[in-house]
């Protein structure tokens, strides 16, 4: 009974390990091209969007931790708090210029598109 619990352990753990080969059995379609050069630009645009917003949140969380340890280690004192405080909005403001943005090329992309 044991000799066959580790055959039988042992076929799971061989087919566990046969599902990548498997599935890389697939294939792929290739996404055909547009045509349209209005798609195109405006696929490039949504991508350029995309980096710079992702940049613009890293940028923006960075700049709200250094805010968030600038307002806790002012120890009363105003000028350092006031300074905390608008590097914390200037942050939120690009962060929504950026999705601004994003919503714009989106927008313009479906008026023009269709």
């Amino acid at each position: 009974m044991i000799h066959k619990m580790k055959i039988l352990k042992r076929i799971a753990v061989a087919g566990v390990l046969a599902l990548p080969f498997l599935a890389g059995a697939q294939e792929v379609q290739p996404v055909p091209a547009s045509s349209n050069p209005l798609q195109q630009i405006f696929g490039i645009l949504e991508r350029l969007t995309n980096w710079l917003l992702t940049a613009l949140l890293v940028l923006a969380g960075i700049f709200i931790i250094f805010a968030a340890y600038q307002y806790l280690t002012a120890a009363g004192n105003e000028e350092k708090v006031k300074s905390a405080k608008n590097i914390i909005i200037y942050a939120v403001v690009a962060i929504g210029i950026g999705l601004l943005a994003k919503v714009i090329v989106a927008l313009a992309r479906a008026l023009i598109t269709g």
